[in-house]
């Protein structure tokens, strides 16, 4: 399919020209993998949204914003959300992480579906920003609800970007094969990571019991050693805010 919008995806083009056809774009992508048919959804709504991810994403001024946020570790979102000083704050940590991983899973990922990792995360984020938008709001609003349909069923979405990127953006297609080689050099590195990713996780579940529990010495001894073994897997890891909030409980 062929769009019928112009597409300016470059900084001072006109914002209703992008948005359109980014709309459009999306739904030829929907129409193209006949969801409607499998499954009868009513989430028109999620379009619109997609579509204004999408759009952020071509606004470096919001990309600059939302950096000191992002984070490809749930250890480092955690620690951002625990610096929040109200909800508004959380809200947006959780909400710019969950586009984020969307915009990466179904846009640059060519095989989303492997991984399993990220869709989780993305998830749970969608689903702490929804009740956050909630809990600001004191009602499940617009924006929550959409929020709720792509933490319920990521996969639907996920193969509408997939399919918008296929037919439509091509990034691959453009890419240096220097660059492209960069690029799995950065993965690779990234799954070189994945066992410490798995112990920060590890580290902040003991970190949230004992918490709930600071008193409880078997959990402070057993967080302890955890990060031990976090600091010995990264040796830049700095243990101070957690040491600090633990001696505080």
């Amino acid at each position: 399919m062929r769009l019928n919008t112009p597409y300016y995806p470059i900084p001072g083009a006109q914002p209703e020209g992008t948005f359109g056809a980014i709309m459009e774009m999306l739904l030829k992508s929907r129409l193209k993998l006949q969801l409607d048919k499998q499954e009868k959804i009513y989430d028109e709504d999620v379009n619109t949204y997609l579509a204004g991810v999408l759009m952020s994403y071509i606004d470096p001024a919001y990309l600059t914003a939302v950096a000191e946020v992002l984070s490809k570790y749930d250890f480092e979102v955690f620690q951002a959300v625990q610096r929040a000083q109200d909800r508004v704050q959380v809200y947006r940590i959780y909400k710019v992480n969950a586009d984020d991983l969307l915009v990466s899973l179904g846009i640059f990922r060519p095989i989303w579906q492997e991984a399993k990792g990220d869709l989780g995360r993305l998830q749970c984020y969608y689903a702490y920003a929804s009740e956050y938008q909630r809990r600001i709001y004191g009602k499940t609003t617009a924006v929550g609800d959409i929020q709720i349909k792509l933490s319920a069923g990521p996969e639907r979405y996920l193969s509408i970007l997939s399919e918008a990127r296929n037919e439509y953006l091509h990034f691959l297609d453009q890419i240096d094969p220097a660059e492209l080689a960069e690029f799995h050099r950065r993965i690779e590195q990234f799954e070189r990571e994945l066992p410490v990713r798995s112990k920060q996780d590890e580290v902040l579940d003991a970190f949230s019991t004992c918490l709930k529990e600071p008193n409880n010495p078997k959990l402070r001894e057993r967080l302890l050693g955890l990060l031990e073994e976090l600091k010995s897997l990264d040796p830049a890891f700095r243990p101070e805010f957690i040491l600090t909030h633990i001696d505080q409980g």
